[in-house]
């Protein structure tokens, strides 16, 4: 009777526990682009990771450790070679010989999953930096994007990459679409 009892109890324990997930997967959508907005225009583009930690989700909730998650690959990498589509797509060449260089910044990206009371809370906050130098003029923009979404239930990865593919996914086209840049870039 007693190892049925401590049996019982070791399932109720472990059962209770929530198994993290390691890493999300980060998967953007992009809007084609069917304009030609650069002929015969050439320039380098080079990607950075500015944050602190390479995690792009924590969860913190009451009194557990907080629990990191990572993507599969990393974020600034994957973001710079989506953006060199977009660009590529609008007629712009890339050429390391170029005089026009495009410096992406991953600056934010990051959900931070918490229970302050009975609902889970899920604040994503995404933010990128993005300078066009050309000769001896440059244009820095940057873009930020917040979203919050409240669950009864512990968000699970695909709620959590659905957050952050949406922000992401948003500030790509809004570069590939700001007047600014492109008229950096076209700049005789």
């Amino acid at each position: 009777m007693k190892k049925f009892i401590l049996l019982a109890c070791a399932l109720l324990l472990t059962g209770c526990s929530v198994k993290q997930p390691a890493t999300t997967n980060l998967n953007l959508e992009i809007m084609g682009q069917s304009n030609m907005i650069y002929s015969g225009e050439a320039a380098t583009i080079r990607g950075e990771d500015t944050r602190r930690d390479s995690a792009v989700a924590v969860y913190k909730i009451k009194d557990d450790p907080a629990a990191k998650i990572t993507n599969i690959s990393a974020p600034h990498v994957m973001l710079t070679e989506q953006l060199a589509n977009g660009f590529r797509e609008q007629g712009l060449i890339f050429s390391n010989g170029s005089d026009v260089r495009i410096l992406f910044k991953l600056n934010e990206l990051l959900v931070t999953i918490t229970k302050p009371k009975m609902l889970y809370l899920a604040e994503a906050k995404s933010q990128v930096s993005l300078q066009v130098v050309k000769g001896s003029s440059s244009v820095t923009k940057k873009y930020d994007r917040q979203a919050t979404q409240e669950s009864a239930r512990r968000p699970d990865i695909n709620k959590i990459e659905g957050l952050l593919n949406n922000q992401l996914s948003d500030i790509i086209n809004q570069i590939l679409k700001d007047e600014d840049i492109r008229a950096a870039i076209n700049a005789r």
